[in-house]
């Protein structure tokens, strides 16, 4: 049967780029946001002076297979050492809702 009112929360895997040209596999729990929710976010997120882990953490509600419990702490951790980090999970969370439109 089709749910019209989607799972509030999905697994999607980011690519992390690392120094030295490598990549990590990020796999995070997001949140799920409506159309008219994801374009006020983003639309925000682009304008506003918050850190990229407060604006990141209203749309990530945790990660699998990290050395690390999932925090706000341990996010901005993860940002300070891989400084490419929240544009990739950015663009990671808008491809997800943009699947899961393509889906429906």
């Amino acid at each position: 049967m089709f749910q019209i009112n989607p799972d509030p929360t999905f697994v999607g895997t980011v690519k992390i780029p690392a120094a030295g040209g490598k990549e990590q596999e990020l796999r995070l729990v997001f949140k799920h946001k409506t159309r008219d929710e994801a374009k006020e976010y983003f639309q925000r997120a682009t304008d506003s002076d918050a850190s990229d882990t407060k604006l990141l953490l209203e749309v990530i509600a945790g990660w699998e297979d990290v050395d690390a419990e999932f925090s706000e702490e341990a996010l901005n951790r993860l940002i300070q050492n891989y400084q490419a980090a929240p544009r990739a999970i950015f663009e990671g969370y808008l491809a997800e809702l943009q699947v899961a439109r393509l889906g429906n």
